[in-house]
């Protein structure tokens, strides 16, 4: 019987939480969600989490059992934040063990993590839910074969995320057409 245990997944959500840590940014729960979806879906890194729209944005359920999973091997802390109203996810003791029984994976994709985190990681968590739900929206189009022009795209936009003005969606659009991680519309 072989068991197939998902290293690089932990390890991915090991060495996120370090660079986050190192770089004193907040990092929690929606935070490692919306990263982990456009590390996959805008730098094509195989994590093989499935996503689905969510309330604030793209989610995956085994994502969230693997942050579960990592908390009690000590890969990672997961606790309540006391200046929010969310949670912290920080390093723990068996952070390094983990990142090494998936070193290669980690190496590998080292470029596109360095990229997603220079793009993304500095951003609060409300606008990675606008980034990834616009991205979530424009690989749901492309994959369906749906041409949509611009208004019918940031309209679609809306009517998932109305609480988010029209200026900041059609610049949050003008941004990632700019970086080349959407498709442009006219």
């Amino acid at each position: 019987m072989k068991i197939d245990i998902p290293w690089h997944r932990y390890a991915l959500i090991v060495l996120l939480t370090d660079r986050m840590h190192a770089s004193r940014q907040k990092f929690g729960k929606t935070a490692l969600q919306k990263l982990v979806y456009l590390l996959q879906a805008v730098f094509n890194v195989p994590a093989g989490y499935q996503y689905s729209l969510y309330l604030h944005g793209p989610f995956c359920s085994e994502l969230a059992n693997d942050l579960d999973y990592l908390h009690c091997l000590g890969g990672v802390q997961v606790s309540l934040d006391s200046s929010s109203s969310g949670y912290s996810i920080t390093p723990s003791e068996n952070a390094q063990i983990i990142k090494d029984k998936a070193n290669d994976f980690l190496s590998e994709y080292q470029s596109e993590i360095d990229q997603l985190l220079d793009t993304f990681g500095p951003r609060r968590v409300k606008e990675l839910e606008l980034f990834s739900t616009i991205v979530f929206v424009d690989r749901d189009a492309v994959n369906s074969g749906r041409n949509q022009d611009r208004d019918h795209f940031i309209r679609e936009i809306q009517n998932i995320k109305p609480h988010f003005s029209r200026e900041e969606i059609v610049s949050t659009i003008a941004e990632l057409e700019s970086l080349g991680y959407i498709q442009s519309r006219t």
